[in-house]
C-alpha cells in the first residue's frame, strides 16, 4: 500500500504575506511622500505624457494607486499560478515597474517632483515584487 502525500500549501500565510507587502508598500510610499512634500517642500505637480493640465499628486492618490496596482498584480499572479506559470510573473512585474518609470521621468514638471515620483515607483515595486514572489513554486 502506498500513501500519497500532498505538498502542503500555505495559501493563508501566502495571502497574509502579500497583504503585508501591499500594506508595507503603502506605508513606504506614504513616508516618502511625507518626507518629500511637507518636509522637503517638493511640489508634486506634473503634467503627464500627453496631458494638457498639470496634476498635483497627493498622498491619497499615491496610496490608492499603490493598493490598486498591487491588487492587479496579485490578480495576475493568481491567474498565472493556477496555470502553473507563477515564475513568469516576476519578469512581467519587473518589466511593468521599469516601463512605469516612463510616466514620472518623461512628465513635464520640476526635476525633484519627477525624481520623487520615480522613487515611489521603484520603492513600491521593490517591496511588492518580493512579497508576492514569496511562496511561488520555483
Amino acid at each position: 500500500m502506498t500513501t500519497r502525500t500532498e505538498p502542503k500549501t500555505h495559501s493563508g500565510s501566502k495571502a497574509l504575506t502579500r497583504v503585508g507587502g501591499i500594506a508595507a508598500a503603502a506605508v513606504a510610499a506614504s513616508l516618502i511622500w511625507t518626507l518629500a512634500v511637507p518636509v522637503l517642500g517638493v511640489d508634486l505637480t506634473v503634467t503627464s505624457i500627453g496631458g494638457t493640465a498639470p496634476q498635483t499628486v497627493d498622498l491619497v492618490a499615491i496610496v490608492i494607486a499603490t493598493v490598486a496596482v498591487s491588487l492587479v498584480g496579485w490578480g495576475l499572479l493568481a491567474l498565472l499560478e493556477r496555470r502553473g506559470k507563477g515564475r513568469v510573473w516576476t519578469f512581467i512585474a519587473v518589466a511593468v515597474m521599469v516601463l512605469s518609470l516612463a510616466s514620472p521621468l518623461l512628465a513635464a514638471g520640476p526635476v525633484d517632483a519627477r525624481i520623487t515620483l520615480g522613487l515611489l515607483h521603484v520603492v513600491v515595486g521593490a517591496i511588492v515584487i518580493p512579497a508576492f514572489r514569496r511562496g511561488v513554486p520555483a
